[in-house]
């Protein structure tokens, strides 16, 4: 019985994906198991195993995000705003399903918000994208009021953003 090359890939794969560490340990594996995921979905897009793969790639990008999104945090509460922005945004940028990317886009405009009047449109950014993509966050009302009281346009929430999140707060 040969074995099929979509099936091959879906191994390799799920092997990456069990020797993956968790988010405060080494990533390599996640990275690995990040890029063979996505060969299967991308090589083989009618495979029986996309619906496992995609699943394996969300979990292994939440643990992604979560590694820096940790490191983001840490630099944050150093006050290393500069060092704190630079992780969050790539959290935001990079893992847009990730379950923190609320909680990482409101850190990220407090980083910009202390460091100064020159970064008020990246702080306004982060705060319009949360109000927007994430309308059930906890920080949704302190974001408007913030883009309120910077005189900026308070955005209306996406629609599927909001079922997304529906969705995954009652499924979690």
């Amino acid at each position: 019985d040969v074995c099929s090359s979509d099936l091959s890939q879906f191994k390799i794969c799920n092997i990456h994906f069990k020797q993956m560490e968790k988010a405060d340990r080494d990533n390599t594996q996640g990275q690995r198991a990040e890029d063979e995921c996505r060969q299967v979905m991308v090589q083989f897009p009618n495979s029986k195993f996309v619906p496992q793969a995609q699943q394996m790639l969300r979990d292994v990008q939440e643990v992604l995000a979560d590694k820096e999104f940790r490191t983001g945090l840490f630099y944050h509460t150093k006050g290393s705003f500069p060092a704190a922005s630079n992780r969050l945004s790539y959290v935001t940028q990079q893992y847009p399903l990730y379950s923190g990317a609320d909680e990482a886009l409101w850190l990220n405009a407090d980083s910009f918000r202390h460091m100064g009047d020159r970064f008020e449109n990246q702080e306004a950014d982060s705060l319009t994208r949360l109000v927007r993509e994430y309308p059930l966050s906890v920080h949704v009302n302190a974001a408007k009021d913030r883009l309120t009281a910077m005189k900026r346009t308070v955005p209306q929430a996406d629609p599927a953003a909001y079922a997304r999140m529906k969705y995954d707060l009652e499924n979690r």
